[in-house]
């Protein structure tokens, strides 16, 4: 087990904690991560590819006689329990690390990695925000990080890596999340890590920052063009929780399109936001809670302002 924080807590009581603070002070990322008794869980996925949790984003790891490769590298304050999680795995260097974007749940160890030599990589609105000071919606400020913590290479749509025997898209699919999200497929062993472009059930409603690129309709494209992108013995790794499958994947797609519908439904019969709101138009998926109602006020007004 490892120590609540806010983004593994369940949703009403996740986002109602980071409305919080953010009420009180700036949020501060590390605030959370740095307890002592929060833990790196590894779970084996295929031969020679792991995955590990803590408290931020999951971090894939696969190791190899080409390099140690990283998808992902939690909060900066795990970085030293990540190292050492790895270090249990292989004792190779951890060669390239992949961002799948720019928030630092998933980029939090790039400067630790950087130092140790590491080549990390990222899309390139990612990789530009991690060189300036930054403000997430929802959860602040995030400062610009030192040059040994920045992509070293970045791409626009797509990249492609060749490390022991497998092929490794890097793909843009479009804003969705943010304005830079990629997700990793590795293709001789079928498995996809998709960033927060999908989450498990623990995190929903899935968090997209609309103040940096992320929209419901992003999130909703991103998700076809994963469903068309795998096949059914993909081994799907979302930013937050399990594996999954296609048809996971497929019905989250299904269920943000039915929440969009509803939402515009309402607000063609010209309901006000508070309404919207009130009627709970999210209904099963995810619980109800400030946190949800938070996320149904971003849809409202993104979608009101096609009106």
């Amino acid at each position: 087990m490892h120590a609540k924080t806010p983004h593994d807590m369940d949703g009403p009581r996740r986002w109602a904690l980071c409305g919080v603070i953010l009420l009180v002070t700036a949020w501060l990322p590390a605030w959370a991560q740095s307890a002592p008794d929060v833990e790196i869980l590894t779970s084996q996925l295929r031969d020679k590819l792991y995955l590990l949790q803590g408290s931020g984003g999951n971090t894939l790891v696969s190791t190899g006689a080409d390099g140690v490769l990283l998808v992902d590298d939690e909060y900066a304050d795990l970085s030293s329990k990540l190292m050492t999680a790895i270090g249990k795995l292989t004792d190779r260097p951890v060669r390239f690390v992949i961002n799948t974007h720019w928030h630092n749940d998933h980029t939090g160890g790039n400067a630790a990695f950087g130092k140790g030599g590491a080549l990390i990589i990222a899309q390139d609105d990612s990789s530009r925000r991690m060189s300036a000071d930054q403000v997430m919606s929802l959860y602040g400020p995030q400062a610009a990080y030192a040059p040994v913590g920045r992509p070293k290479l970045s791409f626009s749509r797509s990249m492609q890596l060749h490390l022991d025997g497998d092929t490794i898209d890097l793909i843009h699919l479009g804003p969705a999340h943010t304005d830079g999200d990629a997700v990793v497929f590795f293709r001789g062993r079928n498995l996809l890590m998709t960033g927060d472009l999908f989450v498990g059930h623990d995190y929903r409603p899935p968090f997209f920052d609309d103040r940096n690129g992320g929209s419901l309709e992003g999130m909703i494209a991103a998700a076809q063009a994963i469903v068309d992108l795998i096949d059914d013995k993909t081994t799907v790794i979302p930013g937050h929780g399990g594996p999954a499958t296609r048809a996971e994947v497929a019905d989250y797609h299904a269920r943000l399109i039915d929440i969009r519908e509803r939402i515009r439904a309402a607000i063609a019969r010209g309901e006000g936001e508070e309404a919207v709101v009130a009627a709970h138009p999210i209904g099963d998926f995810a619980i109800p809670g400030r946190g949800t109602d938070r996320w149904v006020r971003v849809v409202y007004r993104e979608y009101q302002k096609g009106q």
